[in-house]
């Protein structure tokens, strides 16, 4: 990727973490934005721009060296040497209004939210950040899921609470969550589409249990969620019951 080129979000799935750089300290005290090197890719640039947070290709000095680092702990760093599982949006609801307010990472380690909190740059491990959480949502609860494929590859389609439609595809010990408008096929070209995760875990294997990949995608599944099978021979939905090795 060249200075030029913006980086999307799933230009950094599956990526191996090489360094995550915090800039010196911006207005507040705050660092001013947190550069991520990953294997394979060039730099990208997290930084607040007023209630938003802006991704784009970062511009290291000629050198080549990274900005110096502001001395505080850098919950990214943590995960240096581990793969960039999914990159998820973090919406910030409050009276009415609804925004994107900064990005989740998940290793296999655990996960680390970069956020824009009233104009600073918030990093946070394992961590409360206060009232301000009663506002955050992530889009990650499933409503229902639909086997499609009972053989290789394992195949569901899934709804999540909020009616966004992902695909669900496990193959050659490789798992993935895509991003669509519908489950229609037709409709799997435009923006609206792209790759939420992705992982390897190693095998070749193609069957995994629903319970199984979603807790390496980082999803769960609502206390009323719908589980089906469908079986294509009959051309119906067959419920069954939760958890199932066979979902």
């Amino acid at each position: 990727m060249t200075d030029d080129d913006e980086p999307y979000l799933s230009d950094l799935l599956g990526k191996q973490l090489m360094g995550a750089t915090l800039s010196q300290a911006g207005p507040g005290g705050s660092p001013s934005c947190l550069v991520l090197h990953t294997e394979g890719q060039g730099p990208v640039s997290l930084q607040p721009h007023g209630a938003t947070l802006s991704l784009t290709a970062a511009v290291l000095p000629a050198d080549g060296t990274p900005a110096a680092e502001d001395g505080r702990d850098n919950a990214m760093a943590r995960f240096t040497g581990s793969p960039i599982r999914s990159v998820r949006e973090i919406r910030h609801r409050h009276d009415g209004v609804d925004r994107v307010a900064g990005l989740t990472f998940h290793f296999p380690g655990g996960n680390v939210r970069v956020l824009a909190l009233d104009g600073a740059l918030v990093l946070a491990h394992d961590q409360h950040l206060g009232p301000v959480e009663a506002h955050l949502y992530e889009d990650v609860t499933l409503a229902r899921v639909v086997r499609t494929c009972l053989a290789s590859p394992s195949q569901w389609d899934a709804w999540t609470t909020e009616g966004q439609y992902l695909y669900f595809r496990y193959r050659h010990g490789e798992g993935t969550v895509e991003q669509h408008p519908s489950a229609d096929t037709d409709t799997w070209d435009g923006e609206e589409s792209r790759l939420w995760t992705l992982w390897e875990d190693g095998t070749d294997d193609g069957e995994i249990a629903l319970p199984d990949f979603l807790a390496l995608a980082g999803l769960r599944l609502a206390p009323d969620a719908e589980v089906s099978v469908l079986s294509s021979w009959q051309g119906r939905e067959v419920k069954v019951g939760w958890p199932t090795p066979d979902a």
